[in-house]
């Protein structure tokens, strides 16, 4: 399956970071999904019944990065991959974390990408 919908900088507040005291306050998080999924039956009719919920996607991330308070990016990633995974139809999911670490004034931004199937 080739089909791809992406929702590209879905901005979330988390505390995260290695450092207890950059988890003290939420900072920025962007988060980019992918998702894979067959979208000739939404597309043939043009009905939004028969399409992947953006709407209800962006919920998700955004509650999943909101939710408790997490050391590595990359734990977040897996963890919403695998909430992806378990609440849409989506074959496979993209995530897509980036943040400005505050502990690495020189460096714009880390980024951590996973792929994930079912």
């Amino acid at each position: 399956m080739a089909d791809m919908i992406w929702l590209n900088g879905v901005e979330c507040r988390a505390k995260i970071g290695v450092p207890a005291a950059e988890r003290a306050r939420r900072q920025k998080i962007l988060v980019d999904v992918g998702l894979e999924t067959d979208i000739r039956p939404a597309a043939a009719k043009d009905d939004y019944r028969r399409a992947l919920d953006y709407w209800e996607v962006e919920k998700l991330v955004r509650a999943e990065t909101e939710s408790g308070e997490r050391a590595l990016v990359e734990t977040l990633a897996e963890r919403l991959a695998l909430v992806l995974l378990a609440k849409t139809s989506a074959a496979a999911v993209t995530v897509r974390v980036r943040k400005t670490p505050a502990v690495m004034p020189k460096t714009r931004e880390v980024v951590v990408e996973i792929r994930r199937t079912r």
